[in-house]
Order: structure tokens, then sequence, then C-alpha cells
């Protein structure tokens, strides 16, 4: 009887001790996990800033396949929230703060006693954006005692903050890499007055030129308060694949002659039959939308109109939306 009773004092010593042991050992911690992903910071902070967008990319979905997610009215922006379940418990996030397009700041809620800060932030690096993922807080004395026998707490959630962005950097890309186009057919497109500026250049060194002068044209409108009256489009004047050269114009309509100086002019695109196909997708791609509509008007019977000039609208442009499988681009290609 004595024996028992000293075994159960010498638990009772070790249960004490363990108790004070963990009660002191320092419960604050600051995980994070960083990575560089060649994507717009809007559209990085779209797929961060709306929770409905994390069925996507949350690494927990693959650890635990049974997590059910439930959505208020409000998802994204300051005061959005969800709540999830699944086979270790459940859970609530919501979002204190946030600066557009370069980070924010949740609260997530594991119901173990504390409710940790989870962090993100958005850099801009020359190789790309840099996406900062984290959390820290102070775990209480359960969860530091659960830790204990874990090995740590850094141990077990850097891994999941690594495969997050991982698979949120593939989403991203996926998404952005989305394309497809769609023929219309014969149409009559109405032209009309336009303001542009004309160069020539490599055709690799297009996207970068077309950037620069739509921004020139855009800024001397805006200089003259004259008002667009419609999309901006690119008017080609020629494309030599074998000198890998082109020339063509940048382009803003606009409803009446403008007399303009300097190095943007007016011209005039006279109403004329076309062949319009419709490509949505980042412009990289949009070479394939292009040879689709040549290739569809022949067999269609139609002709592209010699020495015309095919021109592409910008229906909806990078400034209008961050992600590139948003942007739509109406082709027209002259026709008999």
């Amino acid at each position: 009887m004595k024996f028992l009773k000293y075994i159960l004092l010498f638990l009772l010593i070790v249960i004490i001790g363990a108790a004070i042991y963990i009660a002191t050992l320092n419960g604050k911690y600051d995980i994070k996990s960083s990575r560089i992903m060649k994507a717009p910071a809007a559209l990085i902070f779209e797929n961060i800033n709306d929770f409905k967008n994390w069925q996507h990319w949350g690494p927990w979905y693959e650890m635990d396949p049974t997590i059910v997610a439930s959505y208020p009215e409000i998802t994204s922006g300051v005061g959005a929230s969800y709540s999830w379940t699944g086979k270790d418990g459940t859970g609530s996030m919501k979002t204190i703060s946030l600066v557009p397009n370069k980070g924010l700041i949740q609260q997530i809620d594991f119901g173990t006693g504390s409710t940790p800060e989870v962090y993100w932030d958005i850099t801009e690096t020359e190789t790309g954006n840099k996406v900062t993922w984290g959390m820290r807080g102070e775990s209480s004395f359960t969860e530091k005692a659960y830790w204990l026998t874990q090995g740590g707490i850094e141990k077990n959630m850097k891994p999941m903050y690594n495969r997050g962005l991982e698979l949120l950097e593939q989403h991203i890309l996926s998404e952005m890499n989305k394309h497809s186009f769609k023929i219309i057919g014969e149409i009559d497109y109405g032209g009309g007055f336009y303001i542009y500026q004309s160069t020539s250049c490599k055709i690799q060194d297009v996207d970068n030129k077309m950037g620069e002068m739509f921004e020139a044209v855009i800024n001397y409108m805006k200089e003259n308060s004259i008002e667009a009256s419609g999309k901006p489009f690119l008017l080609t004047h020629n494309w030599d694949e074998i000198n890998n050269t082109t020339m063509f114009s940048t382009c803003v309509p606009v409803k009446e002659r403008v007399i303009t100086t300097g190095n943007v002019l007016t011209g005039f695109l006279k109403p004329q039959k076309t062949f319009k196909t419709i490509f949505y997708g980042s412009y990289q791609y949009s070479h394939k939308a292009w040879e689709a509509a040549y290739k569809e008007l022949a067999e269609q019977g139609y002709t592209a109109l010699e020495n015309s000039e095919p021109f592409e609208v910008y229906s909806v442009r990078p400034t209008d939306n961050p992600n590139p499988a948003k942007w739509v681009t109406e082709i027209y290609i002259p026709i008999n």
C-alpha cells in the first residue's frame, strides 16, 4: 500500500513538474514562408483577399479532404470571414485590415484558447512579386503542451505554409494561362475617327512598344480633355515574319476629327466588311486566334482584302482586369 502511495506521489510530482515546465515555456511564435511569383500583385491579392478562392490552393484540403467550408455573405475585404469543419475539429478566420495589392492581416481561431494573427505581404522585386505568408501569436497552455509532443509548432506549420504558397502560385499561373477564341464571322465595322501614334519594331518588341504608345496617347487625351468614343485598338500596317519586323499604330477612337500636335496624329478608319473573331486570354496566345481566323475565313469562301490593315480592339485590357485570362480582344480582318 505504501508502495502505491509512493508511485502516486511520484506521478503527481512529475505532472506538477511538467505543468510548471510547460507553463514557463515561451509560447510566442512567428512562423512565415516566402515565395517569388511571376504574377501581377493585384491577381495575387485577389486570390488571398477572397476566402472563396482559398479552396483552390489551401494546403489543408490536401491534408484533410473531409474539410467543409462555410461562407457568410461577405468573403472579401475588411470584415470578411469563413469557417470550416474537418476531422481535426472546427475553426474560423476573419480579415482585420488590408492594403489593396500590398497585404492584409487576418485573425484565426482554432477553438484552442488563442487567436493568432495571420499576415500577408506582397513586395515587388526584380524577378517577380515576393509573397510572404505568416502567422504570429502566443500559444495557450494546452497548445504548448500539444506542440511539445509534436516537435514544436514551427516544425509542423512551416511545411504547410511552404506548400500553400506553392499551390497558390500553381493556381494563379494556371488561371493566367487559360485562353480560348470564338469565330464570329462576317460583320460590318462602322469605322470612324481616331487619334494615334505609329512605329515600326521587331515583332518580339510589340507588346512593350504597344504599352508605351497607348499610355502616351491616353495621357495626351487627358492633358487636352479629349474624350474617347470607344475601346483602344491596334492597327497593323505591315507584318513581316521573314524579316521579323512590323509596323503598327496604337489608336483610340474619338467622336470627330481632332487637331493634334507633336507625334500624336488623327486618322480615319473607313467603314468596311470584316471577318471577326473574339480572343479571350493573354496576348502571348493571341496568334492562335489570328491563325484560326485566317483559316476559317478561307474555308467559308472569303478572301482577305489585299493590302488591307487588320486590327484588334481591346475590349478588356490589363488595366481593366489583372488576370490575363479575363482579357478580351476583338480581331477584325478586312474582307472582299
